[in-house]
């Protein structure tokens, strides 16, 4: 199987990649240059496409050369909080670019089945009483610019589907979290922060944003295993909620991690780490995912404890 994976540096396109790649498949990979420069001493182990996909020339000379049976698009602007201080480039990467990489399959990759990175945050505010949310809860009501972006790019992919034939897979993939990540998610802000106070690199002071909210968290490499089961043509144009069933407030998150820690440390209220609206609870309904075969297999408690100790090496190399 000949599988091509935009935005294949980042979190879960590192996970998925060694996934296909252990699988004995075909693998190529689509990043930004900027992204090559960033592991100048990494050689790719597959297929290395750089450039960005608002470029639909660029995109339809990969799809072409490449001819992939599976393309799972995960480039984009993944930050939820950060597109509130970026959305002319949310908007442009999440919905211009997964409409030129649409556009590119149909043109030259037709036979291709596409699986695009959606998100729990189209969700928006869900009523307590209609959680857990399952993948037919309507109206999709987002309340930022990225759950926006990601709505519109399904929207579209739908769209594609039904008109034009697109083969395509949505999961609505609620917060992938795991080792490796940068510090832009409450988790791995509050593990950075902890590993620099463990190592002596700073004050025993942790700054957070709102605890309040909960949210049902999948370790990546569980998730990439739920990717992979999606990915079958007979799911054409089916929506699977990719998450545990089990949401975790922000607050005993910390709690935990700090546990994990083993040290001491005050913790002060930022409001600049908080964000204009927040959505207090998203629990989602695996049930349609585990009826093709998928639970979770790394417990919570160890997803946090691997966080932790790799923002400690991670630290410790600098």
């Amino acid at each position: 199987m000949r599988v091509l994976i935009t935005g294949i540096t980042g979190m879960v396109g590192t996970y998925l990649s060694k996934l296909y790649l252990d699988q004995g498949c075909e693998l190529a990979g689509i990043s930004r240059q900027t992204a090559k420069s960033r592991h100048q001493d990494i050689e790719y182990p597959w297929k290395h496409y750089a450039g960005d996909i608002l470029d639909l020339k660029f995109l339809n000379r990969v799809l072409s050369e490449f001819r992939p049976d599976v393309v799972f698009h995960l480039a984009s602007q993944v930050n939820n909080g950060q597109s509130w201080e970026t959305e002319t480039t949310t908007y442009q990467s999440n919905i211009q670019g997964s409409h030129n990489l649409f556009s590119a399959v149909l043109s030259s990759a037709p036979e291709a089945i596409v699986i695009p990175a959606c998100s729990s945050a189209e969700y928006g505010i869900v009523p307590k009483e209609k959680h857990p949310i399952k993948e037919d809860t309507t109206p999709l009501h987002p309340i930022s610019p990225y759950g926006v972006s990601k709505a519109a790019m399904e929207m579209m992919a739908h769209q594609f589907h039904k008109n034009f034939n697109l083969k395509v897979v949505l999961p609505r993939m609620f917060i992938h979290v795991g080792p490796d990540n940068p510090p832009s998610t409450a988790l791995q802000s509050f593990a950075m922060q902890l590993a620099a106070i463990k190592l002596g690199l700073k004050e025993p002071v942790i700054r957070v944003g709102n605890l309040d909210s909960s949210r049902d968290f999948v370790d990546v490499r569980d998730g990439v295993r739920a990717l992979n089961l999606i990915a079958d043509p007979v799911n054409n144009g089916q929506i699977f909620n990719i998450c545990t069933g089990k949401a975790w407030s922000i607050k005993t998150c910390l709690d935990m991690l700090i546990e994990i820690s083993k040290v001491k440390v005050d913790v002060v209220y930022d409001p600049i780490r908080s964000r204009p609206s927040d959505e207090s609870l998203l629990l989602g309904d695996p049930s349609k995912l585990n009826a093709l075969g998928w639970k979770p297999q790394i417990s919570f408690e160890t997803t946090l404890k691997d966080i932790f100790l790799n923002w400690l090496h991670r630290l410790n190399k600098n």
